[in-house]
């Protein structure tokens, strides 16, 4: 899976993700990556949109197959990342409408046209 336009700055790589990690270890590399992207290149709301857009778009399978407590954790994983998305949501002020409506931009193919 990848992650486009979610490279840290200064690493102009495409960010990837294990094909074969599950809901609940997607939405731990997506809050991880939520937090470094604010707290150590202070990214601002419109630039984390889209990682926070893509936590709460995997929320309902973590909740499907991580909702049972598990004493590893203390809690419930699904409880957890939805406590999380809540918390982060309210302080970078994104409302479910912004959430549910963002799209990744279209791509651009072919060559420029020559003016």
């Amino acid at each position: 899976m990848s992650y486009p336009g979610a490279s840290r700055d200064g690493d102009p790589s495409l960010l990837v993700g294990w094909a074969g990690w599950d809901h609940r270890e997607q939405a731990q590399a997506l809050a991880t990556l939520i937090v470094a992207c604010e707290q150590e290149d202070g990214w601002a709301a419109d630039r984390l949109l889209p990682l926070v857009a893509g936590l709460r778009e995997i929320l309902p399978w973590v909740r499907q197959w991580h909702g049972e407590f598990d004493p590893e954790w203390g809690a419930s994983p699904a409880d957890i990342y939805a406590g999380f998305l809540a918390e982060t949501t309210n302080r970078l002020h994104l409302t479910d409408e912004a959430l549910t409506s963002w799209r990744p931009p279209k791509a651009t193919r072919g060559r420029k046209a020559r003016q």
